[in-house]
């Protein structure tokens, strides 16, 4: 391959080009944060004499569906992908009333129908504080120590989807060195502001700005209404009912209740994954493999009734077996089939529903939006998102723009930006910026495009409003004002410790 080579001209205008966006970014802050350090006056680690191990009781969600989905490169602002979805009929009549004769033509063949659906990215962007580059690597005195470790807590192996973060030591050393901890509080926040986009991720939000601006996930994803993105100067795009999802609701029906509501959950699952293997197959796409997503307490309540139910829902009526329809149920089996459905319970692997004598995989995921009901009740979703269909073709992954295309933005900022003031990880997938500094004061920003895309909508489905109520619901990971069970507590800082100079009059 020949060496790129440049004109003194050229080398002058994106010298020039470089100068002018030096001067028009915008600098970091002249006031940096006066707390939420980790070491030195004031600083979270800095108590003279602590323990080395710090215990971790903090929660982050749980990502089940997006540690599954592979994630893609990709430059393609507006793409698009096509969906078959029959065919007109053919011109002529079949029904005994065709009065051609022998000598006449026949029916003329219908036309292949396509439906075209696009996707767009998304856009996350997260920065640290402001930091005045003096101010890291003090400590107190001899007593206070750099070597904490952190017994437990959300590495980055768990935090699928967040960017892996720059700083000695990773967020493993974040208790021990300033840039690894505010490596770590961005990599948290990250997790805990945008993986909920994988479910309730809507571009119709994108109404302001465009610092954020969320994708389309699941909930708008798997659902019915699908049109062709082919759309005429001032009109709409053709309904594709044939690319719809599976729709159905529970009506926040409670499956411990009644026998009617541990039956009709049965029915109700049994036959959406049902419908979901006929479309497959009938399509041309089996063998298909999927993963019935659901958050914590709603798989685990479920399992409390499944097996009983699964055993029986087809002969019991709604107020219970009858004599001349007696139980027939070993209960040690049934437990065994609840216990061998959970799994792996602490690790959260393993799961699955017996359907229609198949073991269909269950992801538990903690980002699945949850309304609370009356009486410690509470409702979500299940969805079923189709992973590959025939061949091993991927049927639903993510996508992210990648920044390390050979004409991409790295490509630009080498050629044009100051320095080494912009650098990416994670394979192109996140775009860093050193700010310009203002002196001392220091700061960096993260940005990606990731988008969700689900080529086989005809063979995704949600099942809305899944009533449940557990003994108490588990603690929660959210920070939201409408959370119920989120408890944190603590402080960010330490006192700043009553040290005087020799010299009481000097100060």
């Amino acid at each position: 391959m020949e060496a790129t080579t440049f004109s003194p001209e050229m080398l002058a205008q994106a010298q020039a080009m470089a100068l002018a966006m030096l001067a028009s970014q915008k600098a970091v802050s002249a006031a940096p944060r006066t707390s939420g350090y980790a070491h030195g006056a004031a600083g979270l680690m800095s108590a003279p004499g602590m323990s080395r191990e710090v215990i971790n009781a903090m929660i982050l969600p749980h990502l089940g569906l997006l540690k599954l989905l592979p994630s893609r490169p990709s430059t393609e602002d507006f793409a698009f992908y096509g969906i078959l979805t029959g065919q007109t009929a053919a011109t002529g009549t079949f029904n005994g009333t065709n009065s051609q004769g022998v000598c006449g033509d026949p029916p003329t063949a219908g036309l292949l129908k396509l439906c075209t659906q696009m996707y767009r990215f998304g856009r996350q962007s997260m920065m640290t504080p402001v930091l005045e580059l003096d101010r890291i690597g003090r400590t107190n005195n001899r007593s206070e120590f750099t070597d904490y470790r952190l017994i437990g807590g959300p590495y980055q192996a768990d935090m699928p989807g967040s960017p892996s973060v720059p700083g000695e030591g990773g967020i493993a050393d974040a208790l021990n060195f300033e840039v690894a901890k505010v490596s770590y509080e961005l990599a948290n926040d990250w997790v805990r502001n945008f993986a909920p986009f994988l479910y309730t991720g809507n571009r119709t939000n994108n109404t302001g700005g465009g610092i954020i601006q969320e994708y389309n996930g699941l909930d708008g994803l798997i659902n019915t209404g699908y049109r062709d993105s082919d759309v005429p100067v001032g009109g709409t795009g053709t309904l594709c009912p044939r690319a719809d999802s599976i729709v159905r609701s529970f009506g926040s029906a409670n499956v411990e209740t009644t026998p009617a509501a541990k039956n009709g959950i049965v029915a109700a699952i049994t036959g959406i994954d049902r419908l979901l293997r006929f479309r497959a197959v009938e399509m041309g796409l089996a063998p298909a493999t999927w993963a019935l997503a659901m958050r914590w307490s709603a798989f685990y309540q479920l399992t409390e009734v499944w097996p009983c139910a699964y055993s029986t829902y087809r002969c019991q009526t709604n107020t219970g077996l009858s004599d001349s329809q007696p139980a027939v149920n070993d209960a040690l089996k049934l437990q065994d089939m609840r216990n061998e459905m959970r799994g792996d319970w602490d690790a959260r692997t393993g799961q699955f529903l017996w359907i229609d004598g198949i073991k269909r995989q269950v992801v538990i995921d903690d980002t699945i939006p949850e309304t609370a009901l009356a009486n410690g009740g509470f409702n979500s979703s299940y969805y079923w998102v189709p992973l590959t269909v025939i061949g091993g073709f991927q049927a639903t992954y993510m996508e992210y723009f990648n920044y390390d295309s050979p004409q991409g933005a790295m490509a630009a900022a080498k050629l044009m930006a100051p320095g080494d003031s912009f650098f990416t990880t994670d394979n192109g997938r996140f775009l860093w910026h050193k700010r310009p500094p203002t002196a001392y004061c220091v700061q960096s920003q993260v940005k990606t495009e990731p988008r969700l895309i689900l080529r086989t909508p005809q063979l995704a489905a949600r099942l809305t409003n899944v009533g449940y109520t557990p003994f108490q619901h588990e603690d929660d990971w959210s920070t939201a004002s409408n959370v119920y069970y989120f408890l944190n507590g603590g402080r960010t800082t330490q006192n700043v410790p009553s040290f005087f100079s020799p010299n009481t009059s000097v100060g």
